[in-house]
């Protein structure tokens, strides 16, 4: 007898998505990828802002052009609704009525100010479960403050931990938390539906990505509460390795190279073929080696860009190290796998390109090719986990502005025809 495919872990599960640009409609899209019905809520005349950021197919700014909102928001509806229409709010809430859960992303106050916050939504979906995700907080002085990703890592502490130390802070070059806090904040929200399941009852998450980011700051706070010492940058430094670098080499790429262990400073030695310098008394434990970052890089620069070779040159003999140890020239993923197995934690800096023929995310399968109407064909992000029984499925690519319109308004709100197309003409949904 042949087994009936399990449901997805969200199926049957209706969201009302009013989040925008990064956090939140990350958060939607974990409920979409595996089986919830996601509806993206935009104002067709103040469409999520995502929309105008890049990149661009052909360079072209456009609502339906950009691949930043299109990875963030697959496997969801999309709807435009304008909350300023007489009808606007009332719409809402007959959509809420039918949902599971509301998520949003705006400025304190503004939910309210339209007459759909948390009480007011809750009187047509009383075990309503709501996630409110401002930037810094839904309370306190600096609740309404604006910003993006940007200046959340700043006001964190992101941007003072990145940098050279003897130069000014210079951030991490993308909106760093906008990727990780949705997944802290979706397991908050997957915690509220397991308490409304077990309890019947919804509740008002109040969700701040200022306090979610903090998380990863750990050892900076505690370091500071401890000790009274503030940890400021340290440019490719790490206090508790060495080396812990980023070196060139001969075909142009970089490759990392750290050590935090005496086990892994040994199988350097015996990767780099034994050499002298190595072997000095300053070198003989990790706290020598610390004080000495500046010789040991010094030494891993030049070894690296004599021993890698470019990838259309041919292989070379191999060449005697210290002790007869034998070692050839590498490509630069030649000397990865080389590190690895002396047990060198060894990385190479890879190129969008080269992460997308990545061996490892395509024995993964990480990557989705979804068909937009706009965009065409491309790679989406796919989950970073796998469950074994109901695994992810990305079921269709990024909507459109109110490309389910009908469909939501006819049949999930039950609309006749005649009323749709007056709202239509009013503008209802712009």
């Amino acid at each position: 007898m042949t087994a009936l495919p399990l449901k997805k872990p969200f199926a049957g599960l209706r969201v009302a998505d009013l989040a925008w640009v990064g956090v939140g409609p990350s958060v939607s899209k974990y409920l979409a990828d595996h089986g919830a019905e996601v509806i993206r809520v935009e104002s067709g005349t103040y469409p999520d802002p995502l929309r105008r950021v890049g990149p661009f197919l052909n360079d072209t700014p456009g609502p339906e052009n950009s691949g930043y909102y299109a990875n963030f928001n697959s496997s969801k509806l999309g709807i435009t609704l304008n909350l300023k229409h007489p009808r606007g709010p009332e719409l809402l809430k007959r959509l809420v009525a039918r949902c599971d859960v509301v998520t949003e992303s705006f400025t304190p106050g503004t939910m309210a100010r339209f007459g759909v916050d948390y009480e007011s939504l809750r009187q047509v979906r009383p075990d309503l479960v709501m996630i409110s995700m401002p930037l810094f907080a839904s309370s306190g002085p600096w609740s309404r403050y604006m910003g993006y990703g940007h200046v959340l890592q700043a006001a964190t502490g992101y941007n003072h931990l990145t940098g050279w130390p003897d130069g000014p802070p210079i951030g991490t070059g993308i909106a760093y938390t906008d990727f990780f806090v949705p997944h802290i904040a979706a397991a908050v929200l997957v915690a509220a539906l397991d308490y409304r399941r077990r309890t019947g009852r919804g509740q008002l998450i109040d969700f701040s990505q200022m306090e979610a980011a903090l998380q990863g700051l750990g050892t900076a706070i505690i370091d500071w509460t401890a000790n009274a010492h503030e940890q400021s940058r340290l440019g490719n430094r790490d206090p508790e390795a060495a080396p812990h670098g980023c070196y060139r080499c001969k075909d142009g790429r970089w490759i990392v190279i750290a050590c935090f262990t005496e086990e892994q400073w040994a199988g350097l030695k015996a990767a780099l073929g034994r050499p002298d310098w190595c072997d000095l008394e300053r070198m003989r434990r990790k706290w020598q080696r610390l004080n000495e970052q500046k010789e040991i890089d010094r030494h891993l620069a030049a070894w690296v860009e004599d021993m890698t070779r470019r990838e259309a040159d041919a292989a070379e003999e191999p060449v005697e190290g210290a002790e007869g140890v034998t070692i050839r020239r590498f490509t630069t993923y030649e000397l990865m796998h080389w590190m690895q197995q002396h047990g060198v934690p060894c990385g190479v800096v890879q190129s969008a390109e080269e992460m997308h023929n990545d061996p490892q995310l395509v024995h993964r399968g990480h990557y989705w090719r979804l068909r937009h109407p706009v965009l065409g064909e491309h790679t989406y992000d796919g989950p970073a986990f796998r469950l074994s029984r109901t695994p992810a499925e990305l079921t269709k690519a990024a909507p459109m502005l109110g490309e389910d319109n009908e469909y939501v308004y006819r049949q999930v709100l039950g609309l006749a025809e005649e009323e749709f197309i007056d709202l239509l003409v009013d503008g209802a949904f712009e």
